[in-house]
């Protein structure tokens, strides 16, 4: 608050006292204070909407182009099947580079051709073997009567409350099906409009055993190469000082420039800034 008012008062001061006291009787001085103050505002929400991540990924101008000489690359039967959507998907993530985005989508496609990297052979089998964690709702797409609850910007979020993971009694197979099968939920509930997702992490009452390193590392490499640009931005809530800095500072260099999308917030910040009033998920309040 304390710097919209002082951004008001710049504005203000663009006005000699005379111009400032005739604003009563001026309409067009009085419009043009109206105007200025409304693009203050507006420079201020746009500031604060991009603390809180992007919402769709990057595009190229070339990305029709780009997607026709990925289907050249790619074997026959794999260039017949393979969807514009998911070839342009990849094209943007490698900038229309389509070299590498073949080799990227072609890793993608084997791993979906395996069962999500062998985990399961169908959706329902994935759910199953998810079940044991999914019943602890150590993490979950929030949504209200089957609807995604989304944040402020629109976008789906996904929850993790930490504190009921258990890095020494979970089944890592268990906690990788929940994760993808959350994954998937998530992306199914992006459109064209908002192409991305939030996580909001809740680190309030955790220890050492919910640092699941094993964990982190497979779904770092599971996002960078199978959803790629799907996350909009992680937001950590109520980090433990210590404890985070000392598994951040090994975490971290494994996450290269995406790091950046890491956010350390408040439960007051997640209230305040990432959803409308009333909109809360229960579990952050």
């Amino acid at each position: 608050m304390s710097h919209f008012l002082l951004s008001l008062i710049i504005v203000a001061q663009q006005y000699s006292t005379e111009s400032l006291l005739s604003i009563s009787s001026s309409s067009s001085l009085r419009n043009e204070f109206r105007r200025k103050k409304s693009i203050v505002i507006r420079e201020m929400s746009l500031s604060q909407n991009r603390k809180l991540g992007t919402t769709r990924a990057p595009t190229c101008h070339r990305i029709n182009t780009t997607v026709a000489e990925m289907r050249e690359m790619l074997s026959t039967q794999s260039a017949e099947v393979a969807a514009f959507e998911d070839l342009s998907w990849f094209a943007r993530d490698r900038r229309c580079d389509a070299v590498a985005a073949t080799l990227k989508y072609e890793k993608w496609l084997r791993w979906c051709h395996a069962g999500w990297g062998g985990l399961a052979k169908d959706r329902t089998a994935l759910q199953d073997l998810a079940y044991p964690e999914k019943r602890k709702r150590v993490g979950y797409l929030a949504c209200t009567q089957n609807i995604p609850t989304r944040d402020v910007l629109g976008r789906p979020v996904i929850i993790v409350v930490a504190r009921r993971h258990s890095a020494s009694r979970r089944n890592l197979a268990s906690s990788q099906a929940l994760c993808l099968d959350v994954l998937e939920d998530a992306v199914a509930a992006c459109d064209q409009y908002i192409e991305q997702f939030i996580t909001i992490v809740d680190l309030r009452a955790i220890g050492p055993d919910q640092v699941d390193l094993k964990f982190i590392y497979w779904l770092i490499t599971t996002l960078r190469n199978y959803y790629p640009k799907r996350l909009g931005q992680i937001a950590i809530m109520d980090a433990p000082t210590l404890l985070f800095q000392t598994a951040w500072s090994i975490i971290e260099p494994t996450l290269g420039k995406h790091a950046a999308m890491v956010r350390l917030v408040s439960s007051s910040d997640i209230r305040r800034y990432y959803f409308r009033s009333g909109e809360v998920p229960r579990e952050l309040r």
